[in-house]
């Protein structure tokens, strides 16, 4: 079976921000890259995983393990590392993502369905590079919209 190469489906992406809504309930992971321009991809998630995202970009040390710090240690036991986490599509309104692994001792790639939020987490904390599904772009708003945002965000961790 001949593979189709794939590399031009997706776009590599960083995570701009994770942004907690004023009203505490929810937050918000945006998402830009360098062939976007001023379009951000806006992902909503749940205030407990928008924490643990948090907790991992400013690099705050916790005395127990979180759940993702947790899943990142039993994949290093089992000598498995993150190759790359992809954000592919939606479904009825809900976002999906896979978490590619690599099984360092045979090299095989396994593949795990995943939640947005959780995929990035992980990548946070393992370095490994996110992509978005091109087609995900009809989503993608101007940053100019999270401005408001953004700002509050900055000033809550001053």
């Amino acid at each position: 079976m001949i593979e189709k190469d794939r590399s031009n489906e997706y776009v590599r992406a960083e995570l701009l921000d994770v942004i907690e809504y004023p009203d505490g309930e929810r937050a918000v992971m945006l998402f830009t890259s360098e062939e976007w321009g001023d379009e951000v991809l806006p992902i909503v998630i749940d205030v407990t995983t928008a924490f643990s995202i948090r907790k991992a970009l400013e690099g705050i040390p916790f005395p127990r393990p979180l759940t993702h710090d947790l899943l990142v240690n039993i994949l290093d036991k089992l000598d498995v590392s993150i190759e790359k986490v992809t954000i592919d599509g939606m479904i009825r309104g809900v976002y999906v993502a896979t978490i590619v692994l690599r099984d360092n001792r045979t090299g095989q790639l396994i593949y795990v369905d995943s939640r947005p939020s959780d995929a990035t987490a992980l990548a946070i904390r393992t370095g490994a590079p996110i992509y978005i599904a091109n087609h995900l772009r009809k989503y993608a708003e101007p940053i100019s919209y999270y401005e408001k945002l953004l700002e509050i965000s900055r000033r809550r961790r001053i």
